[in-house]
């Protein structure tokens, strides 16, 4: 069973973007591991507290009861992204992020807020058309852009329909933004009185919160997946009601006044493919780039990724050789909400993380931010989420959320990384190595950093050279937890790592001992560098030797002859 949990505060969420890291932040967990058939339990905010347990839905971890709503602390003097208040109308679970959306009941008790309000990094790129023809100078009344432009042609198959203002709107409750075809007929309706949609990504369906958004000064609306083709020409109305401009109002009607022509073919060469919010690229989503390789696709493609906000939840399958490259990580975002209560009965670590990838291999990940805006208390939430994917890399990124951020298995190599959350939030089967990369623990104090559930013999997760960091809150964590009757072969290696804020017990170990379990470290350093006293380590951990250590440095040795 799933564990429901407290209603939260509702609170801005901010993310700081660390120039040398990558990071979601994830909450999950107890200090019984897997109790009750596989999930892991919840725990309190106390720091390892155990609460109700529970076994979370598809092997996911249960609930962290905490106080704390603190998503994205760190240097002020970093990049930021304000993810503000979600308006909420009704009571529960925040599920949602960002202001100005209606609320709405989640199955499980959470109220799922919809909308949003990205204070800053919103879209980023100029211009407003998509390479057609068409300008703006029919707009409606208080309106200075239209995205597509009216009469503009050569657009990308999946646009976000983007209404500019000349100062921050606010979202309606109530009315619908359509997409027609020119004869009348409704592909595309977004209803703002409901909370969530459904719909189908990359061959899974989800429950996604109301795919609308205020990003500046601008109202951003997200079509469900594949609603529009090539070739075709269709038009927008918005009724009144659904979009409140500043010291106005709005209303768009007929199929004279936002038409638009999509692009006349897919792209006939899909070894490089780009993606741009402002429609200068081929697409404008990165799932729409992904959707358009083949299915069981081996043929090296490059999606490269335009400065901006993306807001999607994404799913790949079966499609190998695949490289999603950004220009900047601190400009190039891709931001939602998804969790395990979320998607109701239907919820699994298949359809409850932000970005998710099955059977991909050969996957790179390179110059993003990739954020799930789950709150604290918000259940199960990867936003990274790498399954039987072979030979796959994530580098220069930041990784956020704060139950699960990544759930990983394969053979993984991460470089140069931010990953953020608060527990559990690495996890899964392994095998993966993390070299230079920074593991920041927020909000709570009392977290663990890592659940490995690999077979007996096999390597789990390994880090080299890396950092534990916290946030001003966060004290006492658990470099790893375990229920060695379940897991026995558990496998967690800390390599000559700088460490703040882990309790000095160091590992979280129940159900026994088990002679093939592997909590490593090697040489731990505080964050000045000073060596680290060990001497209070759990029964069932241990300092390895210089020549283990070495061992766990090649990465030819923890990944299976792989050098990435």
């Amino acid at each position: 069973m799933r564990i429901t949990l407290p209603a939260l505060r509702r609170a801005a969420l901010v993310f700081i973007l660390v120039s040398c890291s990558s990071g979601t932040s994830s909450n999950d967990g107890s200090s019984a591991v897997n109790t009750g058939g596989g999930g892991r339990g919840g725990s309190s905010s106390a720091g390892g507290g155990s609460s109700t347990g529970g076994a979370a839905t598809s092997g996911g971890s249960g609930g962290q009861s905490t106080t704390s709503d603190a998503l994205n602390p760190g240097d002020a003097n970093n990049d930021a992204i304000v993810a503000a208040d979600r308006d909420i109308n009704s009571s529960g679970d925040s599920l949602g992020n960002a202001a100005g959306g209606s609320g709405g009941s989640a199955a499980s008790g959470g109220a799922l807020g919809s909308g949003g309000v990205l204070a800053s990094g919103g879209i980023v790129g100029s211009g407003g058309g998509s390479g057609g023809s068409g300008g703006q100078s029919t707009l409606p009344a208080g309106v200075t852009a239209l995205f597509p432009a009216p009469g503009a042609t050569g657009v990308c198959p999946d646009p976000p329909l983007r209404i500019t203002f000349a100062s921050p709107p606010a979202l309606g409750n109530s009315g619908k933004i359509q997409v027609f075809t020119t004869s009348g007929t409704a592909v595309a309706t977004v209803d703002m009185a409901a909370a969530t949609i459904t719909d189908t990504v990359g061959g899974t369906q989800f429950i996604l919160l109301r795919p609308v958004y205020v990003d500046g000064n601008s109202v951003v609306v997200y079509l469900k997946s594949k609603a529009l083709t090539y070739g075709q020409t269709y038009y927008v109305t918005v009724d009144a009601g659904a979009i409140r401009p500043p010291g106005g109002s709005l209303a768009i009607t007929g199929p004279a006044t936002w038409k638009f022509t999509t692009a006349a073919a897919a792209p006939s060469t899909l070894s490089a493919l780009t993606v741009a919010l402002d429609g200068s690229g081929q697409f404008c989503s990165v799932q729409g780039a992904t959707d358009a390789l083949p299915a069981n696709n081996s043929a090296a493609s490059t999606i490269s990724i335009a400065v901006g906000t993306y807001h999607e939840v994404m799913h790949v399958a079966n499609k190998s050789n695949i490289t999603i490259h950004g220009p900047d990580r601190s400009k190039t975002l891709i931001v939602g909400t998804n969790n395990n209560t979320q998607q109701g009965t239907s919820a699994g670590t298949k359809n409850r993380s932000l970005l998710g990838f099955d059977n991909t291999n050969g996957l790179v990940i390179e110059n993003l931010t990739i954020q799930n805006l789950t709150p604290q208390g918000g259940t199960q939430a990867e936003a990274l989420r790498m399954q039987n994917c072979d030979k796959c890399i994530v580098r220069n990124s930041d990784i956020w959320s704060l139950q699960d951020t990544l759930l990983w298995s394969g053979r993984i190599y991460a470089e140069n990384d931010l990953i953020v959350g608060n527990v559990d939030y690495v996890w899964g089967t392994g095998v993966a190595y993390f070299n230079k990369c920074e593991l920041r623990t927020v909000g709570i104090s009392g977290g663990y950093l890592v659940q490995a559930r690999n077979d007996v013999g096999a390597y789990g997760y390994v880090f080299v050279d890396s950092k534990l960091t916290v946030d001003s809150t966060s004290k006492n964590n658990w470099l790893a937890r375990i229920d060695a009757s379940t897991y026995p072969g558990s496998h967690v290696a800390y390599i000559n790592c700088q460490m703040t804020g882990i309790a000095a017990a160091g590992w979280n170990i129940t159900g026994g001992s088990s002679a093939s379990l592997r909590f490593w470290e090697y040489q731990s350093t505080d964050a000045s560098g000073g060596s680290l006293p060990v001497g209070g380590r759990a029964s069932g951990s241990s300092q390895i030797s210089a020549s283990q250590a070495a061992s766990m440095r090649d990465p030819t040795v923890v990944l299976a002859g792989w050098q990435p």
